[in-house]
C-alpha cells in the first residue's frame, strides 16, 4: 500500500515529534483513518521528504515522530513557467492540477480580454488560496518535492510588459513554426495558454512586439486545458525529462 505524502508548511527535523495542523489532522485520520504507529510522508518544499509514524491518535488532534529525511529530487531539470489566463474555475483547476503533476515550476495567471473568469479584490485572494491548495494535492499526489510557485494574477498585457528572461512561447493555431524547429533554450521557458476563444488580435500583435515565440501544437484547435498538458508535455519531452 502506498504510503501517504502531506505538504506541510514549517521547518521538518529528524528525531522531532510534531502535532499535526488541523486540516492535514483532519484529512490523514478522519479521512484517511491513520493510526498509531502507520507511516506517512512528510515535505515542506524545501527539498527531500521526510519519513515519520504516527505517536498519538486522537479524535481533535494527532503527533507524529519524523525518523528518517530522504533527499531525494523529482524535480525536472527544465524550468517551465505557465503563463495560463483565467479561464472557467473547474478546467483552470484541472490544468493547474496537471501542470503541477508534469513538473512546472512557476504558475503565472494572467487576465486576458476573453478570459470568462475576471476576478478582482477578495474573490481574487480567496481563489489564489484555493489555487494555493490544488497546487498542494498535486505535490502530494505526485511526489514533488518542491511546490512551484503561484504568482499574483496580472493584466495580460502588463504581463507582457515585463522584463523577462525567460523564453516566451505562445501556442497559437495560426504559428508557421513547430517546437521541433527551436534550439534547445540555455534559459527557463515560459509557455503562455490562453483562454477560451484564444488570444484576441491585438494580444498576438503586442506578444510579437515584446519577442514571444509564436508555437503551433498541431493542426487541431485545443481547448486551453488540454493545451497546457499537450505543451508541458512536449516540452518536457523535447528538452527536460519525459
Amino acid at each position: 500500500m502506498r504510503i501517504p505524502r502531506y505538504y506541510i508548511d514549517q521547518a521538518l527535523n529528524c528525531d522531532e515529534q510534531l502535532a499535526l495542523p488541523e486540516e492535514l489532522h483532519r484529512h490523514a485520520v478522519q479521512v484517511l483513518r491513520g493510526k498509531v504507529d502507520d507511516a506517512l510522508i512528510l515535505f515542506n518544499g524545501q527539498g527531500g521528504e521526510y519519513h515519520a509514524h504516527f505517536t498519538e491518535v486522537n479524535k481533535r488532534n494527532s503527533t507524529v515522530l519524523i525518523t528518517k529525511h530522504d533527499e531525494i529530487d523529482r524535480e525536472s531539470p527544465l524550468e517551465i513557467t505557465l503563463v495560463l489566463a483565467l479561464i472557467k474555475s473547474d478546467k483552470f483547476d484541472f490544468a493547474l492540477q496537471k501542470a503541477v503533476e508534469m513538473g512546472v515550476t512557476c504558475i503565472q495567471p494572467v487576465i486576458a480580454a476573453r478570459s470568462v473568469l475576471n476576478l478582482k479584490g477578495n474573490r481574487l485572494e480567496k481563489k489564489a488560496a484555493h489555487w494555493l491548495g490544488v497546487i498542494h494535492a498535486a505535490c502530494e499526489q505526485s511526489g514533488r518535492t518542491r511546490v512551484p510557485e503561484l504568482l499574483d494574477a496580472l493584466a495580460f498585457n502588463d504581463y507582457l510588459m515585463q522584463n523577462d528572461d525567460t523564453l516566451r512561447l505562445a501556442m497559437l493555431p495560426t504559428a508557421t513554426e513547430s517546437l521541433d524547429t527551436l534550439e534547445k533554450p540555455s534559459q527557463p521557458i515560459s509557455l503562455l495558454v490562453g483562454p477560451e476563444g484564444g488570444f484576441r488580435e491585438d494580444e498576438v500583435e503586442l506578444m510579437q512586439q515584446q519577442g514571444v515565440q509564436t508555437i503551433l501544437f498541431g493542426p487541431r484547435i485545443l481547448r486551453a486545458e488540454t493545451a497546457v498538458i499537450a505543451g508541458i508535455a512536449l516540452c518536457q519531452s523535447y528538452w527536460g525529462d519525459l
